[in-house]
C-alpha cells in the first residue's frame, strides 16, 4: 500500500500535539495539587447566600408596619395642619379641655418601660430561660393594661365635662359665643326646669309675677351660711341674672362693637362673659371678662336712675310699665350678681391656667347633677374630634399588642418561640413610637 507523505506528516503532528497537551495537563495538575485547587481550572465554584437573612414572618411584619407608618403619618400630619392652621390663639390649651399632663407623662413612662421589658423577654427566650421570659412578658402585658386603664380615666374625665364628639347630634362645644349659643343655653336651662324671670305682658297674672320676681339677694351663699345651693337653684339663678341679662343686652342695648361712640355695651363681649360663667377659661378671657363686668356695672348704674322718669312718663300704659318693671328686675339681678362676684373675687381666685376655675358646669357636677350646659371653647370641636380619633386608634393598636402578648402566656417560652416574641416586640415598639409623637402634640402644646 502506497501512503501519501502528507498524511504521514499530519499524523506525526497530531501525535506530537497530543503528547504536549498531556504533558501540559500533568504539569498544571501538579501545580493545582501544590496550591490546593481543584481539577477544573478556569471554572468558579458559586455558593448561594440569601439576600435577606430574615424569616418570612419578619418580612411580612415589616410590610405591615410600613402601611401603619403611612396611616399614622397621615393622621398626625392632618392634626398638625389643623392645629397650626387654626386662627392664632384659638386652639385649646391642655388645661382648657381637661388634658392631664401628669397622667400623660405616666403613660409615656409605662410604654417606654414595657418596650424595655419586651426586649428582656426576647433575650430570655433565646437563652431558653423560660421562667424569666414568662415573668418579663407578664410585666409587659400589665404595663399595657395600665396604659389603657389610665387612658379610660382620662376619657371619663372629658366625658364628665361634656368634652367629646357627639355623632348624629349637636355638640356641647361652641366655637363662638353668639346668639345661637345663647339660644341653646336657654333651651337647656328651661328643659332642666329652671324658672325664668316673668316676661313683660299685659295680663294681671304676669304683672303680679313681675312684681315678685326672684332677687339675687335670695340666693343661698355657701360662703356666708351653711345652706347648699341645689342644682335647681343654681340653674334658675344663672338663668335670671346672666342668660336673660344677655338676651336683654342683645335685644335692647345699643351695640358698641361696630360703633364704639354710642352709649351701650359690646354684645360680643357680654356673650363671652356669660359663657365664661358656664365654663371659664381664665388664661384667655380673664381680662376681657373683668373689663366687660366693669362696663356692665357702669351701664346699669347709668340706666337704673332713668327708669323712674320713664315709668312716670308711661302713665297707665300697662305694656310699657311691664316692660320697665321687667327691665328693672333684670338690671338689679345682674347688678347684684356682679357686686357679689366682685366681693368674693379673692375667695375664688383661679390659677394661671384656669383649669380649676369654678363655673356652673363644675358646680353642677359637684352637686351630682347630670346636666351639662353648652360651653364656648374656640376650636373645641376640632380638638375633641382629632384627640379622640388619634388616641382611639392608638388604643386599638395597644389592645392588639396585648392580644399578641396574651397567647405566649400559655406557651413554653424557649428558643423555638424567639421569632414570635421578636416580631411581637417589633410591633410593640412601633406602638410606643406612635405615642412618643402623640404625647407632646396633645399634652405639651
Amino acid at each position: 500500500m502506497v501512503t501519501d507523505s502528507n498524511e504521514i506528516d499530519l499524523t506525526v503532528e497530531i501525535e506530537k500535539m497530543s503528547e504536549h497537551e498531556d504533558h501540559h495537563q500533568d504539569h498544571h495538575g501538579d501545580h493545582h495539587e501544590e496550591h490546593g485547587h481543584d481539577d477544573h481550572h478556569g471554572h468558579l465554584q458559586l455558593e448561594y447566600e440569601e439576600a435577606l437573612p430574615i424569616n418570612n414572618g419578619k418580612v411580612c411584619l415589616w410590610l405591615f408596619l410600613s402601611t401603619e407608618i403611612m396611616f399614622f403619618a397621615g393622621l398626625i400630619g392632618t392634626y398638625i395642619v389643623l392645629r397650626f392652621g387654626s386662627p392664632a390663639g384659638t386652639w385649646p390649651r391642655p388645661h382648657d379641655v381637661h388634658v392631664n399632663e401628669l397622667l400623660g407623662t405616666i403613660n409615656t413612662f409605662i410604654l417606654i418601660l414595657s418596650s424595655f421589658t419586651v426586649v428582656l423577654t426576647y433575650e430570655a427566650t433565646k437563652k431558653n430561660d423560660t421562667t424569666k421570659a414568662k415573668g418579663f412578658l407578664a410585666f409587659t402585658f400589665l404595663c399595657g393594661c395600665a396604659f389603657l386603664g389610665i387612658k379610660l380615666v382620662e376619657y371619663s374625665g372629658k366625658f364628665a365635662y361634656g368634652i367629646h364628639p357627639n355623632p348624629g347630634g349637636r355638640s356641647l362645644l361652641y366655637e363662638q359665643a353668639d346668639v345661637y349659643y345663647l339660644k341653646e343655653l336657654r333651651a337647656k336651662l328651661i328643659d332642666a326646669k329652671a324658672v325664668p324671670l316673668a316676661a313683660a305682658a299685659t295680663d294681671a297674672a304676669a304683672e303680679e309675677a313681675a312684681a315678685n320676681l326672684p332677687d339675687v339677694s335670695d340666693i343661698p351663699d355657701e360662703t356666708e351660711n351653711d345652706e347648699v345651693v341645689t342644682p335647681e337653684q343654681l340653674i334658675t339663678n344663672f338663668l335670671n341674672h346672666s342668660v336673660q341679662w344677655a338676651e336683654y343686652v342683645v335685644g335692647q342695648v345699643p351695640n358698641t362693637h361696630g360703633n364704639p361712640t354710642v352709649t351701650g355695651l359690646n354684645h360680643r363681649d357680654v356673650l363671652i362673659a356669660v359663657s365664661q360663667e358656664v365654663y371659664p377659661i381664665e388664661a384667655r378671657y380673664g381680662k376681657l371678662v373683668k373689663a366687660t363686668h366693669a362696663a356692665e356695672l357702669s351701664y346699669i348704674a347709668d340706666r337704673l336712675p332713668q327708669l323712674p322718669n320713664e315709668v312716670e312718663a308711661a302713665g297707665e300704659d300697662k305694656d310699657v310699665l311691664n316692660l320697665l318693671a321687667f327691665e328693672k328686675k333684670i338690671l338689679e339681678a345682674r347688678q347684684g350678681y356682679l357686686t357679689e362676684l366682685a366681693a368674693h373675687a379673692h375667695d375664688t381666685e383661679e390659677d394661671s391656667h384656669g383649669h380649676d376655675a369654678t363655673g356652673v358646669n363644675a358646680e353642677l357636677r359637684e352637686g351630682d347633677s347630670s346636666l351639662i350646659l353648652p360651653m364656648h371653647i374656640p376650636s373645641g370641636n376640632m380638638f375633641s374630634a382629632t384627640y379622640f380619633l388619634l388616641t382611639g386608634f392608638h388604643a386599638i393598636h395597644v389592645i392588639v399588642g396585648l392580644i399578641l402578648f396574651a397567647f405566649p402566656m400559655f406557651w413554653t417560652l424557649d428558643k423555638s418561640r424567639s421569632n414570635y416574641i421578636e416580631n411581637a416586640g417589633l410591633y410593640w415598639h412601633f406602638v410606643d413610637l406612635v405615642w412618643i409623637f402623640l404625647f407632646p402634640l396633645f399634652y405639651l402644646f
